[in-house]
C-alpha cells in the first residue's frame, strides 16, 4: 500500500510541474483604432459623442482622446447638426440654442459622419417610437444572507410599468439611475425584445414582463432615495449589439468563449478603404420617470418576490 501512495504523490507531482511553462502572448496593438460612442436622444439637452483611440491590452493609463475631428449629424431633411469638441478631450457636443430645441424627432433617419485625419465614417439610424413609463411599485425586501458585489442586502425593491406596441419588432434600453447615478455594470444592461427578452418571446404589445420591470432596481434603494427610469426605443442592430456588449463584459469561467470585436454600424466611406472602427451609433426617443422613495407608500411585498 506504501508503494501505490508514493507512485500518487509523483504522479501529482509531475503534473504540477507540467503546468508550469510559461506562455508568451503578444497583447500590443499593431494599430490603433478610432472608437466612436454615438448615442443621440430626442431630449432637448445637450448631446454627446464621444471619441478615443484603442489602447495596448494591458495599458492602464486613462482614455486617449480622439481630437481634431469633424463630427456631424444630418437630418434625412439634410439639416446639419455639428458636435464640437469644446474642452479638446473627444467629447464632441451639441448644444440646443434655445429651451426645447432638440435633433430627433420619432419615425426620421438620421445619419453621422466623422472626418478624423484622412478618413471619412458615416452611419445611418432610425429614431423609433417609444411607449410612455406608466408608473413605479416599490415594495420593502430582506434577503437572507448578503447578495454579492457589496448590494444591499434590505431596502426597497422597484418596479416599473409600461407597455410594449402592438406590432412586432420594437426594441428597448432600460436604465435606471439612483441619486442621479446611473447603474452601468455590464450585468446591469437590461434590453428587451416588445415586452420580453428576445424575438419570438410571444410578448409583442403586452405590459412589460417581471424580470424587464425589476430593471428599476438592478439594487435596492433606501428611504428617501432619488430613483429615476429610463425607456430607450433603440433600432434592432443596437438591440443586438448591446446584446453582444453585455455577454463579451461578462464573459469567464471556464465555459468563456474566445474574445473578439463587435461588430459595428459604422462604415468607412470608402469601401475599398480597409481602415476600420470600433464603436457604434444609434438615435433613440427616451420616455422617463423619475420619484424619491417614500415608505409609506411602499406596496405589500408579491407572493414570490
Amino acid at each position: 500500500m506504501k508503494r501505490i501512495h508514493w507512485i500518487y504523490f509523483f504522479l501529482i507531482l509531475g503534473l504540477g510541474s507540467a503546468c508550469t511553462d510559461v506562455i508568451e502572448i503578444e497583447t500590443e496593438a499593431s494599430e490603433t483604432q478610432l472608437v466612436i460612442d454615438a448615442w443621440v436622444t430626442d431630449e432637448s439637452k445637450a448631446q454627446t459623442i464621444k471619441l478615443s483611440l484603442t489602447q495596448p491590452y494591458f495599458d492602464q493609463g486613462n482614455i486617449v482622446p480622439a481630437i481634431g475631428a469633424t463630427v456631424i449629424v444630418f437630418s434625412e431633411d439634410s439639416i446639419p447638426y455639428p458636435f464640437v469638441d469644446l474642452k479638446n478631450d473627444g467629447n464632441y457636443v451639441w448644444q440646443p440654442k434655445i429651451a426645447g430645441e432638440k435633433i430627433l424627432t420619432v419615425g426620421k433617419q438620421y445619419a453621422l459622419y466623422v472626418k478624423y485625419g484622412e478618413e471619412e465614417y458615416f452611419s445611418i439610424s432610425k429614431v423609433n417610437r417609444v411607449p410612455p413609463i406608466d408608473s413605479v411599485n416599490y415594495f420593502q425586501q430582506k434577503y437572507p444572507v448578503s447578495p454579492p458585489d457589496d448590494l444591499r442586502q434590505e431596502g426597497y425593491q422597484a418596479d416599473f410599468y409600461a407597455r410594449d406596441f402592438a406590432g412586432e419588432g420594437d426594441c428597448y434600453w432600460v436604465r435606471a439611475y439612483r441619486n442621479d447615478t446611473l447603474f452601468n455594470k455590464p450585468e446591469q444592461i437590461t434590453i428587451a425584445y416588445d415586452g420580453g427578452f428576445s424575438p419570438g418571446g410571444a410578448a409583442d404589445g403586452l405590459l412589460f414582463i417581471i424580470p424587464i420591470r425589476a430593471a428599476a432596481s438592478p439594487d435596492l434603494y433606501a428611504a428617501n432615495d432619488k430613483m429615476k427610469i429610463e425607456l430607450f426605443s433603440i433600432p434592432q442592430e443596437a438591440f443586438f449589439f448591446l446584446q453582444l456588449v453585455r455577454t463579451a463584459s461578462t464573459n469567464g469561467g471556464i465555459f468563456a468563449t474566445v474574445p473578439s470585436n463587435i461588430p459595428t454600424n459604422i462604415q468607412n466611406l470608402d469601401q475599398n478603404n480597409p481602415k476600420k472602427v470600433l464603436g457604434f451609433f444609434a438615435v433613440s426617443a427616451v420616455s422617463s420617470l423619475e420619484t424619491v422613495i417614500d415608505g409609506r407608500k411602499a406596496i405589500p411585498k408579491p407572493s414570490g418576490r
